[in-house]
């Protein structure tokens, strides 16, 4: 998408504004099937950017869900339940049976825990349907369970789980990592962790669901091996794959590597000045609308540009700090922007389409907003705002 076209975009529908190109995304895709040489399938984990959820649908095998938000996103885009893959680490029942109401025995689902392995087999025997399953194993945090529970669940499936079928195993580590040494290091656990399996449980893993975390360069200091995305470490990621003595489809599950360079959020400079000496530049916009992983009170510099308005004048070039319009001396998008600016122009930030673009933390995941009630003895409780859902602001539907 060239200048014209984001100017074109800001004069039609205003600042700030989030911009994603979906032929970037598509041509993303494209890399990775290259690379994976259709040795590897792709998921798309939503969380990353719910807005490209429907487009991804028609890109890669399936979509990762990881919340009743992004569950309603996709049942109200109609994407079909054999596209849906359904993980998150909290499954409440109420939720769940909902979720099976509509992905049934097409879908795939992950347990994270025995209670939610219990739950999805109580549902399976009550219906009669067998449901494809995939044990999340844990990185030692939070999510999934450890090998010894993992190993005992699926060693009693016979007995306890007439109605699972136990597809996989789902295993992820964390995002942003910057060298393929811990990939291998994973590998090589799975690899341990898939023929225990076998030898304890009688059990041959068919499946891996791998969150990869493939890392990506944000800012212009940022070494260009630190993005993993590229052919040299694809090809030996994809070699690392295939040295592995378990054999059995891999599915990698990715957002960030998909979606980073795809989006644009595009701000207007409406007041310059000089404070002690220091340039100041104030856009609309601010913290509040967008934030890069790992950016510190803007002082690393992302890729950005600037786009001169119609007949600005008076535009000066000068090293600006780039602030937004919230009352808090935190909102700080970039120091050191070393450009010519004037008043009008467009500010555009780049690489903003993953994560980024969440306007705070309150729509990630697609979560709802909680209830607002005051208290007071006399008055008691008094309600004021009821629970809304948040996921319809991230559905994007066309």
């Amino acid at each position: 998408m060239n200048q014209q076209k984001i100017k074109e975009a800001a004069d039609r529908f205003g600042t700030p504004l989030y911009l994603f190109d979906l032929d970037t995304i598509r041509d993303r895709v494209q890399r990775f099937r290259e690379a994976f040489r259709d040795e590897i399938e792709l998921t798309y984990s939503m969380k990353t950017n719910p807005f490209l959820t429907l487009e991804m649908s028609r890109q890669v095998e399936r979509i990762e869900v990881c919340s009743m938000g992004e569950f309603r996103i996709c049942r109200d885009l109609e994407i079909p339940a054999e596209k849906l893959y359904i993980s998150g680490v909290l499954k409440i029942r109420e939720d769940l049976m909902e979720i099976l109401e509509y992905g049934q025995d097409a879908a795939r689902y992950t347990a994270e825990s025995p209670l939610q392995l219990q739950m999805l087999s109580d549902w399976a025997d009550a219906h009669g349907r067998t449901l494809r399953v995939y044990p999340r194993l844990t990185n030692g945090s939070q999510f999934g369970m450890d090998e010894d529970t993992i190993t005992a669940l699926i060693g009693d499936r016979a007995a306890r789980f007439p109605h699972i079928e136990f597809a996989g195993i789902h295993f992820f580590s964390g995002t942003q990592k910057k060298k393929l040494k811990k990939h291998e290091k994973e590998l090589q656990m799975l690899d341990a962790f898939f023929a225990r399996l076998e030898k304890e449980a009688g059990f041959k893993v068919p499946e891996l669901e791998y969150g990869t975390g493939f890392a990506v360069s944000y800012f212009t200091d940022q070494k260009a091996e630190e993005d993993l995305r590229e052919p040299g470490p694809l090809a030996q990621f994809t070699q690392m794959v295939r040295d592995m003595q378990w054999k059995g489809i891999v599915t990698v599950e990715m957002g960030r590597a998909y979606a980073a360079e795809c989006g644009m959020y595009v701000t207007t400079a409406l007041d310059l000045k000089e404070n002690d000496g220091k340039a100041v530049c104030l856009v609309d916009g601010g913290i509040h609308q967008m934030g890069y992983d790992g950016q510190i009170k803007g002082m690393y510099k992302p890729e950005m540009s600037v786009i001169p308005a119609d007949g600005s004048a008076a535009r000066e070039q000068k090293e600006w700090t780039v602030y937004g319009s919230l009352c808090t001396m935190n909102d700080v998008l970039c120091r050191g922007f070393n450009e010519t600016v004037g008043l009008g122009d467009r500010i555009v930030f780049h690489r903003t389409g993953a994560y980024s673009f969440y306007e705070g933390m309150s729509l990630f995941l697609s979560h709802e907003f909680p209830a607002v009630v005051l208290y007071g003895e006399k008055e008691g409780f008094i309600p004021v705002r009821t629970q809304i859902q948040s996921y319809t602001l991230n559905l994007a539907k066309y």
